[in-house]
This record gives C-alpha cells, structure tokens and sequence, in this order.
C-alpha cells in the first residue's frame, strides 16, 4: 500500500526551499516544484505584458487578457467570469470595469433577467483576442523549440492531471 503525505506536507513541499541549501542558492535545480511552477507562470505573464505592447496594445496586460478571454461573443456575467479567471468578485469587476472603458468589453443589460448585466467583446476587444491567439501560439512555439513537441505535450498532460484531481488537501 502507498502511503501518501498529507496535504499539509504536499503543500510544504512546493512551497518551501531544500533547507540543505545554503542561503542565497538560486540553482533552478535545487528549487521546489511550487517555486518552479511560479516562475514558469511568471514568465509567461511577463511574456503576454511584453508581446501586448510589441502589438500595440499597451493599456492591457496578462491579467486583462485573461478576463477578455473568459468573455463569451454572446456575453457573460460577472459570476462566470469569476469562476473562469479565478479571482476575487472584486478583482474581476474591477479588470472587467477597465475593458468596458478602455472599449475593448462593453456592458448590457442581459435578456433573459433584467437585473443581471452580460460584458461582450467590441470589435476592439476581438482584435485583442485575434493578437493574443497569435501570442499564446507563438510562445507555443517557442516552448516547442525549447521542450520538443513530446516534452509539451507531457507537460501538457501532467498540467491538466493536476488542474483535474483538483485539491492537494484531498490526498489525506
């Protein structure tokens, strides 16, 4: 029988540094999977901000790009959003409230329950959609170039194993 660590460890584990290493060490290597999966993130993220203002686009960033994204062309409430994004109400209202005046989203009234409002793209905010298409498939490529197509396609795999299991915590 395989005796898993709980989740208290499992969240140990990525977060914290080896203890053997001596202070200051920055040898990737010696990193934790959660410090490795961070940094990754954030450079992508610093790829996205840096690739929206090479097209032009420099009032939006990563974290804009991410709520644009979630919208549907047919519109979409400021729950879905927050359950797509994975941010707070606030912080998704706030990035949404910023496409709408940067007209790249606008707000309506929905349909189907007038008290509730649906954010869709403008035409400005599917030409951002368009570039950020061309964005994600070109730092696509590159993760090719770097990894080889199998070794994207592992870390493809072993990415969505661990987005689908869900919580650590239910390892105990």
């Amino acid at each position: 029988m395989t005796i898993l660590p709980s989740g208290d460890e499992v969240v140990k584990d990525l977060t914290t540094s080896d203890p053997s290493c001596p202070p200051g060490h920055t040898a990737l290597g010696d990193r934790t999977l959660g410090d490795l999966m961070r940094m990754a993130q954030q450079t992508l993220v610093r790829h996205l901000d840096q690739a929206l203002r090479d097209a032009g686009y420099d009032d939006l960033g990563a974290a804009h790009a991410s709520v644009l994204n979630a919208v549907d062309a047919h519109g979409t409430r400021l729950a879905t959003l927050v359950e797509r994004v994975g941010r707070t109400k606030q912080a998704t209202a706030e990035l949404a409230g910023r496409l709408v005046t940067r007209g790249y989203l606008e707000l309506e009234p929905d349909p189907t329950d007038g008290r509730a409002k649906l954010y869709r793209p403008t035409p400005a905010g599917s030409r951002v959609l368009a570039a950020g298409a061309a964005i994600v498939g070109g730092y696509e490529n590159w993760l090719d170039d770097m990894l080889g197509t199998d070794g994207v396609a592992q870390l493809r795999i072993a990415l969505t194993t661990i987005v689908e299991k869900g919580d650590p915590g239910r390892l105990r």
